[in-house]
């Protein structure tokens, strides 16, 4: 194992496009959905 200096490593991650972070939140929101109208369906029967 080669030792490594703590200068070569990145330690800060770059940070993501905003697009990203909204094509995030809308997928979340869509599970969120859909798993309430299943749940919902479910408990009217």
């Amino acid at each position: 194992m080669n030792p490594v200096s703590t200068e070569d490593l990145a330690i800060d991650a770059p940070p993501r496009p905003l697009w990203r972070a909204l094509r995030d939140l809308a997928v979340s929101v869509v599970v969120v959905a859909a798993i309430a109208l299943i749940v919902g369906f479910i408990t009217a029967t």
